[in-house]
Order: C-alpha cells, then structure tokens, then sequence
C-alpha cells in the first residue's frame, strides 16, 4: 500500500466520521515493551495535523490505532522510521498517528513530516496536554513511545523505544490476530 493510499484511507475516515457527527447531532530513551494493563480509557485526543487539518482520535473507533509518540529533535524518534516504514504498509488494519510531544510540537511538526516524509499522519496537541501529562495518554517517560489502542478507543498495549519491524508486528498482534 502506497503512502498516497494510506492518505486516501484517512481522508475516507475523516469523512465518514464527520458525516455520522452530523447524523448524530451532534527524554531519555529507554527500552520497555511491557504490556500496559487493559485500560478502560478510551481514545480522546485532539490533533493539529502537519498539513494543518484537525484529527480528533475519537473519530476512529472502529480501526485499531498505533500511536507513535516522539519527539522531533530526538535521533531515536527519527531512527525509529527504519522500522515503521515497512511496518505501516504491511499492517493495513492498523492505523499508524504519530504525535509530537515537546515544547511548540505544533511549530515543528510540519517541517519534521516535510523532512522526513512518514508513512502515516502526523501532528500535534496545540494546547500542549500532551507533553504535559495532561492528557488522556498520561505523563509520556520516555521517547518514543508506542501505544496501541484497540477498534473500541481502549488502550491495550505500550513500548518505548526502539523497535524493530518485528517488534512492532509483536506490538499490534492482538488486534491483528484476527484480521489474518
């Protein structure tokens, strides 16, 4: 799957999801690939994106997310791309965000995503929950951090670090199970 279909699935769920609005009314770097325990947290968070719309996390329920938590100026944030470049395409069922969370993430993202062009979406928290721990991913230790969240908007699993491709097959492999 070619990133310009990866950006046409996006789109669709953009669009379905604001048409069933309107129907309805309305750090340091450490390695850590423990589970996180089955949360009853659900996915809600608000993103500016790097080409400037607005994601609301909330409107893809249904579709399993993989949170990418980095940080722009950080070279295992960026080495992490090595392995989400082949991950993204080969795990279409998985809809792969990352989230910048540093100070004025907003005011950078968009030159990290032109840099480095990613294989998925990218933005930031503009009210700067996220790098504060006030959000609903909590406080973020380490970069990067990998969060995965089910079809339901429930977190079910958490990394940080540097992952490889086969480690993030391992990551997503619960809501994956059965789609293969």
């Amino acid at each position: 799957m070619t990133t310009l279909s990866l950006r046409k699935r996006f789109c669709i769920l953009s669009v379905l999801a604001a048409l069933t609005a309107g129907c309805a009314g309305g750090a340091p770097n450490a390695e850590d690939t423990t589970p996180a325990p089955t949360s009853t947290a659900r996915l809600d968070l608000g993103l500016r994106l790097s080409d400037g719309r607005w994601l609301e996390l909330a409107d893809l329920r249904g579709t399993p997310v993989l949170l990418f938590v980095f940080a722009t100026f950080d070279a295992v944030s960026q080495a992490s791309l090595k392995s989400l470049r082949p991950f993204v395409p080969q795990h279409p069922d998985v809809l792969v965000v990352g989230v910048a969370a540093q100070p004025r993430a907003a005011q950078l993202v968009e030159a990290w995503a032109y840099a480095l062009d990613p294989p998925f979406v990218v933005g930031a928290d503009p009210y700067g929950s996220v790098e504060n721990g006030e959000s609903m991913l909590g406080k973020i230790e380490s970069v990067p951090t990998y969060i995965l969240f089910d079809g339901n908007g429930r977190e079910i699993e958490r990394a940080t670090g540097l992952l490889s491709e086969g480690d993030l097959a391992n990551l997503v492999q619960p809501v994956t199970s059965g789609a293969r």
